[in-house]
């Protein structure tokens, strides 16, 4: 019965492929998939199957600052300019510093530049090298611009920021020496057994990535190919500010193991990952508003928090090239959800009509128990 109720949720908006899961602490209770990770090559979704999972990949780089906090090689509520080797300040308010918890509870006033040309969202696209100093504090830069910053006093004001997570990926880079990609593929997919990476190069299994279908038409957006070809050079260290905020490549049972390792306050199979502490303060709301954004009222560390479904839910969700996804979870049940195109409807801004018809499902299954 269940199965005819997803199956139902997906024809209903015409979805091309999904894969869902429902995880306890310690294993998958139950996983979904339907219809074809690629239409072009009659591939079907799996559980195995490969996606970008959008910006559910930014709590993967909060896990990455939060494991260089527990080893006291930064601390999130200090200046990013101490880390990042430069002075960054919103000009509107030149005397007051941006922290790194700021940033990952997108309460820094750094937005996305609300531009096409210039700003992070002007040169999010191209490959071409650009420097983030100048970019956050060079007015004469090319791709400079004012809309980076929003006329508000940093930590007062929410607003939805790819660029913040950029930023939280550079200062790893230039805390580690390293770059993003090697420094949390080698200290938490590795270790995790994980065929996972922000670089699509790395994956083992290419043949399992999902292609994704724009929702206006369900016509292919990005094959593995395409993937492949607009993937970012890697840049100087501390320059490489495009891809963190949504371009993770993970199937859902690895993701599950991530997520069962916050459920399980850092560790998994007897491996520390975060300490419990620091699991816990990402769990803390950092920022509330009784004027919600969407589905976005009250944030953690880089986690959602939502309770309009029943339990309070930590977790994110993603929405990029025709994917929608989302990776939420509570003390005791994990819910993850992948679908790589479908017509969506909106319930309200963030969260379209699968989304929620399959959490609410998913939380029936788990309370029927």
């Amino acid at each position: 019965m269940k199965k005819n109720i997803y199956d139902n949720l997906a024809k209903n908006e015409k979805a091309v492929g999904i894969t869902s899961v429902i995880a306890s602490k310690e294993k998958i209770i139950d996983t979904y998939c339907y219809g074809q990770r690629s239409r072009e090559n009659n591939l079907p979704a799996t559980p195995d199957t490969i996606y970008r999972i959008a910006s559910i990949s930014k709590v993967i780089v909060a896990i990455a600052i939060l494991m260089l906090h527990d080893e006291h090689k930064l601390d999130i509520y200090e200046d990013i300019s101490k880390y990042l080797g430069y002075k960054v300040r919103n000009p509107h308010y030149p005397q007051e510093v941006i922290t790194i918890e700021m940033l990952m509870t997108q309460t820094s006033s750094i937005n996305d530049g609300q531009d096409e040309v210039v700003g992070y969202d002007g040169v999010n696209g191209p490959t071409n090298f650009v420097d983030l100093e100048r970019l956050l504090t060079d007015p004469t830069y090319e791709y400079y611009t004012t809309k980076t910053y929003l006329p508000v006093h940093p930590g007062s004001t929410f607003c939805y920021s790819n660029f913040g997570c950029g930023i939280l990926a550079c200062i790893v880079e230039k805390v580690t020496g390293q770059y993003f990609t090697d420094f949390i593929r080698e200290r938490l997919f590795l270790p995790l057994g994980l065929d996972a990476s922000f670089r699509i190069a790395d994956l083992k299994r290419l043949d399992l990535v999902a292609s994704l279908y724009q929702e206006e038409d369900l016509k292919l957006i990005r094959s593995p190919e395409i993937f492949q070809r607009v993937a970012f050079p890697k840049y100087p260290l501390g320059n490489n500010f495009r891809g963190p905020a949504g371009g993770l490549f993970i199937s859902a049972l690895d993701l599950a193991k991530i997520m069962q390792m916050l459920m399980n306050n850092g560790s998994y199979n007897n491996q520390v990952f975060l300490q419990e502490k620091t699991v816990l303060d990402m769990k803390k709301i950092h920022w509330k508003t009784l004027y919600p954004d969407g589905i976005y009222k009250q944030k953690g560390l880089q986690l959602l928090i939502l309770d309009d479904y029943g339990p309070t839910l930590y977790g994110h969700t993603g929405c990029a090239y025709g994917l929608r996804s989302y990776m939420l979870f509570d003390d005791q049940y994990g819910y993850l959800f992948l679908c790589n195109g479908a017509k969506y409807q909106m319930i309200r801004d963030g969260f379209a009509t699968i989304q929620e018809g399959f959490l609410k499902e998913q939380l029936n299954e788990t309370n029927n128990n």
